[in-house]
């Protein structure tokens, strides 16, 4: 577990009550099958397919107002059961492949359901924005009885370290009103956003080269 953002206020405890320690294991648990898949991976291959994980809880302010702007009343049930990403993660990959060989594992994972799935790296956003978008079932083995439905919802990004980098600028330029020169750095950033692609493309390029480049000197498979 690298990070886990638990900075819970009376707020979220008034949005989620009890169902709050709910969230906070099945964030945990899922950080610790990724750990445990992480660490099979990099047996296997040499390599960590995962950078860093960030896991949070969705802060009761930001609830509200998605709850509001879907038309929805302000409560706890619609909270967990109509919005889907109370409790979320985000994973950092360093290759594009990497993204994709990860959502594979996440959902060989026992009693896990897919709901929903976007690929803004196949098919970015007309902003530039790309990343792996994955809706959930995910189970709490330690809760109820055999055989209960015990699964909540958790929403995870799956991106490389550039489009992580890429997101955070966008993000914190998206709610600036008083920024001049809003339609050329929404441009720049399209820019930018294209040449990231680029980017992740000659480092998967790069890499596959070496790993050729390997194989053929030493006779045997590199698995970097």
């Amino acid at each position: 577990m690298e990070y886990f953002e638990m900075d819970i206020t009376e707020k979220e405890k008034d949005l989620y009550g009890d169902q709050l320690i709910l969230l906070t294991g099945t964030l945990t648990e899922f950080l610790s099958c990724m750990e445990m898949l992480r660490r099979y991976r990099k047996a296997v291959t040499g390599r960590d397919p995962v950078s860093s994980c960030r896991a949070r809880i969705k802060k009761a302010d930001s609830m509200t107002e998605k709850l509001r702007r879907m038309g929805l009343e302000v409560c706890r049930e619609n909270a967990l059961q109509k919005v889907y990403d109370a409790a979320g993660v985000r994973i950092i990959c360093p290759f594009v492949e990497d993204v994709y060989s990860m959502v594979d594992l996440i959902m060989e994972i026992p009693g896990v359901r897919l709901f929903q799935a976007k690929d803004y790296i196949a098919s970015p956003k007309p902003n530039g924005y790309r990343s792996y978008h994955m809706i959930i079932h995910f189970p709490l083995r330690f809760m109820g009885e055999a055989g209960a439905d015990n699964s909540l919802w958790l929403e995870l990004q799956l991106r490389t370290i550039a489009m992580d980098c890429w997101a955070s600028i966008e993000h914190g330029l998206k709610y600036k009103k008083d920024i001049s020169n809003q339609e050329f750095m929404k441009k720049e950033l399209k820019r930018c956003a294209d040449e990231i692609a680029s980017t992740d493309l000659s480092l998967s390029t790069i890499r596959e080269m070496i790993r050729e480049n390997q194989e053929g000197r030493d006779g045997d498979k590199c698995v970097y």
